[in-house]
């Protein structure tokens, strides 16, 4: 009997142990699932100047844009003076960290834009990620476009972080998420939109999403033929999206009621229904 309860005993402790390791690492797999993972930046060069839309010149006379990321300038500034110490903020953090000093960016692949401006993620002499870092502190919006092929989920973490935290431009009125209902007056700029889908269609090779009942006045989002490609099934999942809630990133203008184009999918984020 003694060796009979020694035994119980022993796979007693075992099967406390192993339970415990296993909530643990399981705990601890699913704290790092939602970390913010950096992207691999290891090509070393030279920043020598920050431009007053705080892009960087490298010393070879390259321009660097800062992937992802919607910043605002002294243009912003001149037509919403609240946000003229972010700006002076924005402009100071970026000096102090990287002009004159070396910084670190991906060897390839390489993307550049439209005015030869090469998109790239940026990492200080330190190591910090300065994407990162420009997000938490409220500097900036996550922007989504085709020329940018970063995965983007790391920064619209951290972009959703600073904007609970109401960090820098979160705290002004002007930078707010929108509803779908009160946009008249929203055009002609890059917004941040979330609302339920109400209806979806297929018009001639083109996809809506309709957030309203009357499509010829409400919110649509539109996702044109020559652009579907780059979604899932060529876009025909969006239209089984009705219930839905969608946050969606983009330029708004008028058409039919306000209107965000569809060019890539980094554009939308699925959203609970509360």
């Amino acid at each position: 009997m003694p060796g009979l309860k020694a035994f119980f005993s022993g796979f007693l402790c075992f099967f406390l142990f192993h339970y415990s390791w296993l909530a643990f690492s399981n705990k601890t797999l699913a704290q790092t699932a939602t970390l913010p993972i950096a992207p691999q930046l290891d090509a070393p060069v030279k920043v020598t100047e920050i431009t007053a839309e705080h892009h960087l010149i490298l010393d070879d006379g390259t321009i660097v844009k800062l992937a992802g990321l919607l910043l605002p300038t002294q243009q912003d500034c001149t037509r919403l003076k609240v946000v003229c110490p972010l700006v002076e903020q924005l402009t100071h953090y970026l000096e102090k960290t990287l002009t004159n000093q070396q910084a670190f960016i991906a060897k390839s692949p390489r993307y550049f834009d439209r005015y030869d401006r090469l998109l790239a993620q940026v990492k200080s002499k330190e190591g910090n990620w300065i994407q990162k870092e420009i997000l938490e502190q409220g500097f900036a919006r996550t922007i989504t476009t085709t020329a940018n092929q970063t995965d983007l989920t790391p920064m619209l973490h951290i972009e959703n972080q600073a904007r609970y935290a109401r960090q820098g431009i979160w705290q002004l009125e002007a930078f707010q998420v929108l509803q779908t209902d009160r946009l008249d007056s929203k055009t002609n700029r890059f917004q941040i939109i979330e609302g339920i889908v109400q209806t979806t269609a297929n018009i001639r090779g083109t996809i809506y999403l309709n957030f309203g009942q009357d499509w010829r006045t409400d919110f649509t989002i539109k996702l044109e033929k020559n652009n579907q490609t780059a979604f899932t099934n060529k876009g025909a999942d969006l239209l089984e999206t009705v219930g839905r809630k969608i946050r969606i990133r983009g330029w708004l203008f008028w058409e039919n009621g306000p209107m965000i184009s569809l060019y890539t999918p980094k554009q939308l984020e699925y959203l609970s229904v509360e």
